[in-house]
């Protein structure tokens, strides 16, 4: 009714755009479910008799598949996706690119965990801005700035000081860590281009409703020619089936923070 009296929402004023107090709030969310999944990870990997991190990543992505699965299924959260004409070819250009960059990323930003400690690790992810940005004047879908590159380069020297404390080196960790960030750049820089082409807009739980199946199968590959070999059974009960789970509730809420943050910001460029 105001809008028919002429009133306008904070929104409308600004082009439709989210509010930049919001996009805050997607930021810090995102800060938190990362260094939680992070610090629950590596506590697993370290603390427990479950030293397998490929097998670990693979269980994140069948629990999210299956859980967007059965939220397609029950729920109406996941209706937009009846709006896109999702076929073979799409599906094979967009989501299956998406998906194995996505499993590159987890699997090397596991392994990781093996090789480097906390303040190592955090401190090498404070690179990934400066990733992102390089990759996406690369791809052309972001304007090459020096001003913006020298805020993002101030900003990751600060964060990496912030974290510079005790630091664990291993050329093959510093290998595995870049790795993970250059399949996540171009995974985001992808996700981008796909969130704002026209007539194929995807919300955030539909693109890993999409994506999640492809990296599931794409770490299980990888997990059978490599940790399943030496993987027992016995190790899950006594790792906790909470704790697996917990872990897995937490993987999830980390892609989904992403997935909406990369597309609010998209919305914001628009």
């Amino acid at each position: 009714m105001g809008n028919e009296r002429g009133e306008m929402t904070y929104q409308e004023l600004n082009g439709g755009k989210k509010p930049t107090w919001n996009i805050t709030l997607d930021i810090l969310s995102w800060v938190f479910w990362s260094n939680l999944t992070v610090l629950f990870n590596k506590w697993i990997l370290d603390s427990t008799e479950f030293r397998y991190p490929i097998l670990l990543t693979t269980w994140h992505l069948i629990f999210a598949t299956v859980v967007t699965q059965v939220l397609a299924r029950t729920t109406t959260l996941l209706d937009s996706r009846k709006n896109i004409e999702m076929n073979s070819r799409l599906y094979a250009r967009t989501m299956v690119p998406i998906g194995l960059l996505y499993s590159g990323s987890l699997v090397f930003g596991n392994i990781v965990y093996l090789y480097l400690n906390i303040s190592f690790i955090q401190m090498l992810k404070a690179a990934g801005p400066v990733v992102t940005l390089l990759v996406s004047w690369s791809w052309g879908v972001a304007t090459p700035s020096m001003e913006v590159l020298i805020n993002i380069l101030i900003i990751t020297c600060s964060v990496g000081l912030a974290v510079s404390g005790e630091i664990q080196f291993s050329l093959l960790g510093i290998f595995y860590q870049m790795a993970s960030l250059v399949c996540d750049a171009n995974r985001l820089v992808m996700m981008q281009i796909l969130l704002s082409e026209d007539g194929q807009k995807m919300d955030p739980l539909v693109t890993l409703y999409y994506t999640a199946p492809v990296c599931a199968v794409m770490n299980s590959i990888i997990a059978w020619n490599t940790e399943l070999r030496d993987f027992h059974w016995s190790v899950v009960p006594n790792t906790g089936y909470l704790t697996l789970l917990s872990n897995a509730v937490v993987g999830f809420m980390l892609n989904v923070s992403i997935f909406v943050l990369v597309s609010h910001l998209v919305q914001r460029m628009q």
